[in-house]
């Protein structure tokens, strides 16, 4: 395993200088960056050296989640890890979930297996590390699910039962309950393909109680890469961050691409690709709405021809945009950079 002090004596200084730059929640992900490294794009923060965390073309879906068209990550063993600072938590259950594609276990030996993702401590310390996502060899095409509280060592984690294959996407959503009675009473739940959009929390695949200190709170979120023989070669696709289940598990939104051919002067937005900050239209139109991809508005505007809008406060990625254009629905994704 990486020696652990010089990695958070990293984390501690991003931590530090990224304090005013946390992400507020909830957070999504779908790596739609231009750039080819994770660590480079904003709101990531290296957190030591070695092979980065590559954003590589295609996707990864589900059916029934909510997704974007942008890119994935693909870890390679050994390499970079990092961080996202985010607003702090300390009360409820924070939330992450992922699209994740183990592509092979072949050469990952190490009997603990290996965590993958989790969360640190509150931004005022590094070294604490929480809600902790494992991998662990069964055979080179097979692999268990694993959780932990508090513990990094490998040897207090608990394991899901049943065995998943290599080369197949999986649903992955992981919790972490704060409690309020005594110090190691906080939970960490794991499910593993959830329902998309249900709004009753089903039952987690597996809980791990297995804590001697609980966390004082949630300020940054992680990827790591450890060693070739403990990180398997994985896709990544569709991160989130809540403190709702609903946040972390959207329904595929019913806002569809329209065809714009059918449509009388179906010019409806002229830039999908925004690179100037604004969105232009091409046609009168009403009742626009800006959607992100956790299905929430984020913008209103009613146009005119040629008339662009300001969308300079949002977060690069994926949006959907609706209106009414000659008295019908219309929608059209767009990419912000």
């Amino acid at each position: 395993m990486k020696k652990i002090y010089s990695l958070l004596v990293a984390a501690a200084i991003s931590v530090s200088v990224n304090v005013f730059g946390q992400a507020s929640l909830p957070y999504y992900d779908g790596f739609a960056y231009s750039g080819t490294a994770l660590q480079t794009q904003t709101g990531w923060t290296s957190l030591n050296s070695g092979d980065d965390i590559s954003i590589v073309s295609g996707n990864l879906s589900y059916t029934g989640l909510q997704a974007s068209t942008g890119n994935k990550i693909s870890f390679a063993g050994s390499g970079i890890d990092t961080a996202l600072p985010i607003t702090t938590q300390t009360t409820g259950t924070v939330y992450y979930s992922m699209l994740i594609n183990p592509v092979s276990m072949t050469g990952v030996t190490d009997a603990n297996g290996g965590y993958l993702a989790g969360f640190i401590q509150g931004a005022t310390s590094s070294s604490v590390f929480g809600g902790t996502l494992w991998t662990k060899r069964v055979t080179d095409n097979s692999l268990q699910f694993g959780i932990e509280v508090r513990s990094n060592t490998g040897t207090s984690t608990t394991w899901t039962t049943s065995t998943y294959s290599t080369g197949q996407t999986y649903l992955i959503v992981v919790g972490y309950t704060f409690n309020t009675g005594s110090t190691n009473d906080d939970v960490v739940s794991l499910w593993v393909n959830p329902t998309p959009g249900t709004t009753i929390i089903p039952t987690p695949t597996i809980t791990d109680t297995n804590s001697t200190t609980d966390l004082t709170g949630i300020g940054n979120f992680f990827f790591r890469q450890d060693s070739a023989t403990e990180t398997p070669s994985l896709e990544i696709d569709e991160l989130r961050i809540g403190t709702t289940w609903e946040s972390v598990t959207p329904a595929s939104t019913s806002l569809a691409v329209t065809d714009l051919s059918t449509v009388k002067g179906g010019n409806f937005v002229k830039n999908t690709f925004v690179k100037n900050d604004e969105i232009t239209f091409g046609a009168d139109a009403k009742d626009i709405k800006v959607y992100n991809m956790l299905g929430q508005i984020v913008k209103t505007a009613s146009v005119k021809e040629n008339e662009s809008v300001s969308v300079a406060e949002l977060q690069k990625g994926n949006y959907i945009v609706t209106g009414t254009l000659n008295n019908k629905p219309v929608s059209q994704k767009i990419l912000k950079d």
